[in-house]
């Protein structure tokens, strides 16, 4: 198998909201093309191509995740480089509902989304909807959804497996993908980046802090047994990873 990194733009963050520390940060909006021998699946589609104009679509979001998007930085550009086709993606596995997650899905038309059930359900919340939590015009386009209630074999033989880390959404969930350099864990916004682990520091705005704390742990414990974490928005370990990916 190989994990390829996909940079669909970037956000500039208000470490208030996400660390309590004053100034801002840059965080990478990733997407990961997972080249398994039955089939492509993608884990996460980071953020809608309108974002590159305008930031109608995320309301007050923006205020404290500031879109820095270009032309040409679109998910199906990205997999274009790689010479995949957006058709040729037969699964795409949602971490979470997020702008910065879920805003591409409409370039992946023909994959079934794989979404932890709770988190669909959030993402439905006519009350998060209004507060601008999420934004169905994101991911309720008509996809075949498979919705899944906890760990989940996605292709039966143990080589990717969406692992429950709820506590920043409802229904956040992480992805185990074992390669042949070993097992690798991608964190999504479990963990934004290295020192949100080291001081196991909670973002404020999650949907349960207690929750998330808990979710930490459990990857850390899986770090401690040799599992390698990839973390959802750090831009240095980000741009560590070799471009073809890793085997």
């Amino acid at each position: 198998m190989r994990l390829i990194p996909l940079e669909i733009g970037r956000v500039e963050g208000d470490l208030r909201a996400i660390t309590g520390e004053d100034g801002w940060v840059t965080l990478p909006v990733a997407g990961w093309l997972i080249e398994h021998r039955h089939g492509l699946a993608l884990f996460d589609t980071g953020m809608h191509a309108d974002l590159q104009h305008t930031t109608a679509r995320i309301g007050r979001n923006a205020e404290v995740f500031k879109p820095d998007f270009k032309p040409g930085e679109e998910l199906t550009a990205q997999l274009s480089r790689h010479g995949i086709h957006p058709g040729d993606v037969a699964h795409v596995i949602l971490s979470h509902l997020h702008f910065d997650h879920a805003g591409g899905t409409c370039e992946i038309p023909d994959a079934r989304l794989v979404v932890q059930r709770a988190e669909w359900e959030a993402g439905h919340n006519q009350q998060l909807v209004d507060a601008g939590v999420y934004t169905p015009d994101d991911y309720d386009l008509g996809h075949d959804v498979q919705l899944i209630d906890g760990t989940h074999d996605l292709m039966g033989d143990g080589s990717i497996v969406c692992i429950p880390t709820p506590g920043h959404t409802p229904g956040h969930q992480s992805l185990r993908v074992e390669l042949d350099s070993g097992p690798v864990v991608l964190a999504a916004d479990c963990i934004y980046f290295q020192r949100m682990l080291d001081t196991m520091t909670v973002p404020r705005f999650g949907t349960d802090l207690d929750q998330q704390f808990d979710s930490m742990h459990r990857l850390a414990a899986m770090q401690t047994d040799g599992c390698r974490l990839i973390f959802g928005h750090d831009l240095e370990q980000f741009r560590e990873i070799p471009i073809a990916g890793l085997i």
